[in-house]
């Protein structure tokens, strides 16, 4: 009796959840492997919308790390140059929403730890972009997904202005 009761709460409780995850289409940000020496580590499984009234949870597919990936590699191909290697710790991602003086704004923060070895000299650095687009407060996860998907791109945009440079200077002379 006591299993039969336990079962129930947890499909009581399971079905009164609002733990909804909106996918999030990412596949127009992945370009073919155009450079297998710029990897990044695993990010986030999912987003969360952060300072909304309802919750919002965004799951992208492909992952979100990958997109990014991709994004960078195809950034820097033309700065490559051989026994150049780039290891990224997976992406720090945050998602926020419906601030006080922008209610109708959703801000990208996104950051990353590098290490360019290139040809045996190693180098780190740190890289942080932060992006912002419109979404009407009350929007549904659908808004957030396909905002996502605009503020990622100007996110890795960003991170691959950064990067480009300190590529560059790492080039033996």
């Amino acid at each position: 009796m006591k299993h039969i009761l336990a079962v129930a709460g947890t499909v009581l409780l399971a079905a009164c959840s609002h733990d909804v995850r909106t996918p999030v289409a990412l596949d127009t940000l992945v370009v073919p492997n155009q450079a297998p020496w710029l990897i990044l580590g695993a990010g986030p499984e999912q987003v969360e919308v952060k300072g909304l009234d309802q919750s919002v949870k965004l799951l992208p597919e492909p992952p979100l790390a990958k997109a990014l990936e991709a994004q960078l590699r195809a950034a820097v191909q033309k700065d490559y140059f051989t026994n150049l290697t780039i290891a990224c710790d997976g992406p720090k991602v945050e998602l926020r929403g419906g601030d006080e003086d922008a209610p109708d704004a959703v801000r990208l923060g996104l950051s990353l730890h590098c290490t360019i070895n290139a040809r045996g000299y190693v180098s780190t650095h740190d890289y942080q972009a932060s992006a912002s687009t419109s979404v009407p407060a009350g929007s549904d996860g659908a808004a957030y997904a396909r905002a996502l998907v605009m503020l990622l791109r100007d996110g890795a945009g960003q991170i691959a202005a950064k990067l480009g440079p300190d590529v560059r200077d790492s080039r033996p002379k």
